[in-house]
């Protein structure tokens, strides 16, 4: 087994991802990459790009004895789900150096107001050392989800350790599948890539209960349409929804992240009647257009229906103190105490 990294180091200290290079532009680097000077980050030495007969696209070392090993499933699978979230308009790295390096996320996910790795775990290792890495990344404010490539008797997915077992597939350079349970209970084993999909938009079902939720409330802003110069009261967040590992953490979900959980994305729209009679001012929330769809859902003026970006709000108007008004699904004020949102 040898180390098959996804990322490079020029020597302008470009970095340089493959998982992300397109076709042409991948080959353009083939062409060229004696005169950038690419190393590994994972050791320093130097690195070539390199194409397999399949079409997966990595680095590899020029004969050094590299101490990260990594098999070509490995790649395979970072490769997979570093697709999949990017797809989803999220800021994706991989072998990502996480708290001055003391941590490298296989792969990072980052939106403007969290930021969650996924470890691929290949080799089998103690659960209390998964565990303890957990801990570990939880104290840097980073969430994580495993894939592991062996049977963990007795565990179940959790909110608190999301691990899932990652099955092999019966050729090094296939896609690996996983075995989850999707939203309406049905548990079997999905692609890889539809698997990064479901866990980033709410459809992966933990074991126990749910953490029991408030009525959810509309938290909004006063703000000004950029258009019409009429104030409004701009939709920021939906609050005392049902915890959610990536997106709702402590039951507060981002507006601009509404429409990927489909669930409380129809609920918002069947009150939008209702909280538009008891506030005119409000604004609403639409998926984004074909095409738009990385900036996330955006809110629209109630007066001339201008869309409003969502993505460069402040990341301290989701903490209670900048509420500004609150309104329950049905239209009624609502006034958060200290526990409002946990």
């Amino acid at each position: 087994m040898f180390s098959m990294p996804l990322l490079a180091i020029a020597s302008d200290g470009a970095r340089l991802e493959a998982w992300m290079m397109s076709s042409a532009e991948w080959e353009a680097l083939k062409a060229s990459y004696r005169t950038r000077g690419l190393t590994a980050d994972c050791c320093g030495s130097a690195v070539v790009p390199v194409t397999s007969q399949t079409g997966w696209q990595f680095f590899c070392h020029k004969g050094a004895d590299c101490p990260v090993r990594e098999s070509p499933y490995h790649m395979i699978a970072k490769t997979v789900v570093a697709r999949a979230a990017a797809a989803l308009g999220l800021d994706v790295t991989t072998e990502a150096r996480l708290n001055d390096g003391a941590a490298i996320a296989d792969v990072l996910i980052r939106h403007p107001s969290w930021a969650v790795a996924v470890e691929v775990q290949l080799s089998r290792i103690p659960l209390i050392a998964i565990e303890d890495r957990q801990e570990r990344y939880q104290t840097i404010g980073v969430r994580c989800a495993w894939l592991v490539g062996y049977d963990v008797p007795g565990h179940h997915p959790r909110q608190d350790l999301p691990l899932f077992r990652l099955v092999r597939p019966k050729t090094t350079d296939a896609v690996p599948h996983v075995i989850v349970t999707d939203a309406d209970g049905h548990s079997g084993r999905t692609g890889l890539a539809g698997f990064t999909t479901m866990l980033l938009t709410g459809r992966i079902n933990f074991q126990g209960p749910a953490m029991p939720a408030s009525a959810p409330a509309v938290v909004s802003i006063t703000s000004e349409c950029w258009r019409c110069r009429r104030d409004i009261d701009l939709f920021t967040a939906l609050i005392n929804v049902p915890e959610h590992t990536i997106f709702a953490p402590r039951g507060v979900l981002s507006a601009r992240d509404l429409t990927k959980i489909p669930q409380l994305m129809a609920l918002y729209r069947s009150a939008i009647p209702k909280l538009l009679k008891a506030v005119p001012s409000l604004t609403t929330v639409r998926t984004p257009p074909p095409g738009k769809e990385a900036g996330g859902a955006r809110a629209h003026c109630p007066w001339c229906d201008a869309p409003i970006s969502l993505v460069k709000l402040p990341d301290d108007v989701f903490d209670s103190h900048r509420w500004g008004r609150c309104w329950t699904l049905s239209g009624d004020p609502w006034i958060p105490g200290p526990t409002a949102a946990r």
